[in-house]
């Protein structure tokens, strides 16, 4: 009796577990929860952002929870931070994938840091959603598993330089850049954009994002005697040049794109942000666009700004949840995949509209034109 009861419960447990592989083939989910993650620069120069990417998407998963999850299931995002140190990243999506078991990696944050864990999430087939980054192999990525939102770091370079060109009759621009693919991606889309209308940059220095005194890269531009500098990094290294070079009595004109459109910049920066030009691809937060999305941060984590950082961690776990909800009652890592890739013109009011297909995982590719003026942003033009 005892050896046939052992055969039933062993019967029992593989019928059992037999379901369970037919219910949810892929880990992360179950039948009341989906499971999701993502690595963020969290102790570093990028702390920042990181928190507010941070925050946002963790705003947007309670608005999703508190309005009932997707099809019966919650949804839990794990964040883990890897100091924007390409091993670490490395190190902590393997434990979110093979220890946590995570679902997908959705809104992480770090150019270099993605790019090193790209191999795995193409080898695992995990699904990597919005990550917040500059180079072309993350946001216009050939890997089926990678879909990017943001325009890369050389469209956005070629932007900013045709609008220091066209809008503000630069002559001689020169470049302060973040040493690393997501400023040297700018860079390099700057001088070829300058490039095709017969112009080369004067200068260009760079910095790391835990320098703290930039005397040096703004006395090596000044000496370049630009008219127009491009400002292709973040708000706290980029607060830090324009207020040292207002210090030392040097006031050119700034050019930048959408990461110090952030209200941080205006913080740090103060006056010195004054006329700053941004052509921006993520939505202001005094654009009428932006009142559902502002209204769901005041709900949910009210300490935290509304922001180009906060809407790059909400626009992930948008598209996610998108997917998620055409995916069914059983839904896969494939089917997310094959859903994002039937995606037209996503409204997410924060981003401009968002198309996949088989062939294009690239994001958005639109601008706007802003100023910083008294701490707050003057829109200029949409980029509707």
């Amino acid at each position: 009796m005892t050896m046939l009861r052992n055969i039933a419960i062993a019967c029992g447990l593989a019928v059992a577990m037999s379901g369970t592989a037919l219910y949810a083939q892929d880990s992360g989910v179950t039948k009341t929860e989906v499971l999701i993650g993502a690595f963020l620069p969290l102790q570093s120069g990028l702390a920042g952002g990181a928190a507010q990417v941070r925050d946002g998407a963790l705003a947007y998963v309670q608005h999703i929870n508190e309005n009932g999850g997707v099809n019966g299931r919650k949804l839990r995002w794990l964040f883990e931070n890897d100091s924007y140190n390409p091993q670490q990243a490395v190190a902590v999506t393997k434990k979110l994938v093979e220890r946590d078991g995570i679902f997908a990696i959705v809104s992480p944050l770090g150019t270099a840091t993605g790019l090193a864990v790209l191999p795995y999430v193409a080898q695992k087939k995990i699904p990597m959603i919005g990550p917040v980054a500059g180079s072309p192999r993350l946001l216009e990525p050939k890997e089926r598993e990678v879909f990017g939102v943001l325009p890369s770091g050389i469209r956005r370079g070629q932007a900013v330089a045709k609008h220091a060109v066209e809008g503000m009759a630069g002559k001689k621009i020169a470049v302060f850049f973040q040493n690393d693919d997501f400023g040297k991606d700018l860079r390099d889309g700057v001088k070829e954009q300058l490039k095709a209308v017969g112009q080369s940059i004067v200068g260009e220095t760079s910095y790391e994002p835990n320098d703290i005194d930039m005397s040096s890269q703004v006395a090596k531009l000044r000496a370049a005697d630009p008219d127009v500098v491009v400002l292709a990094g973040i708000p706290k290294p980029v607060s830090l040049f324009v207020n040292e070079a207002a210090k030392q009595g040097w006031q050119p004109k700034y050019v930048g794109s959408s990461p110090i459109s952030d209200p941080l910049m205006a913080e740090l920066a103060a006056k010195n942000a004054d006329d700053i030009n941004i052509v921006f691809d993520v939505a202001l937060p005094n654009m009428p666009e932006s009142a559902k999305a502002n209204e769901i941060l005041a709900k949910y984590t009210s300490q935290t700004r509304p922001g180009y950082f906060v809407y790059n961690g909400m626009i992930g776990m948008m598209l996610f949840v998108e997917a998620l909800k055409r995916s069914g009652p059983e839904p896969t890592r494939a089917a997310i995949i094959a859903e994002l890739e039937k995606l037209k013109d996503f409204r997410s009011d924060i981003f401009p509209p968002i198309s996949y297909s088989a062939d294009n995982h690239a994001g958005i590719s639109s601008y706007g034109l802003a100023k910083w003026k008294n701490g707050k942003l003057e829109v200029l033009k949409s980029w509707k």
